[in-house]
């Protein structure tokens, strides 16, 4: 028998509902994209990557996004 299926119906449901709780906790302390580039850049570099980003997209890509 294997260790899943000797705990109760249930309990292993609840462990990994909690473990997914706690991950989605950690992803708001994250900083995010845009700031962490910021912070290896700095702002003036960061927001012309971004505008140059931006205006490569063909309009085909417009539309799909």
């Amino acid at each position: 028998m294997t260790a899943a299926a000797a705990q109760p119906q249930g309990v292993r449901g609840n462990e990994l509902l909690l473990a997914h709780c706690a991950a989605l906790e950690l992803r708001d302390v994250r900083a995010s994209a845009v700031e962490r580039l910021e912070q290896a850049v700095g702002r003036d570099l960061t927001q012309l990557l971004l505008r140059a980003l931006a205006a490569k997209r063909s309009p085909a890509m417009r539309f799909a996004a």
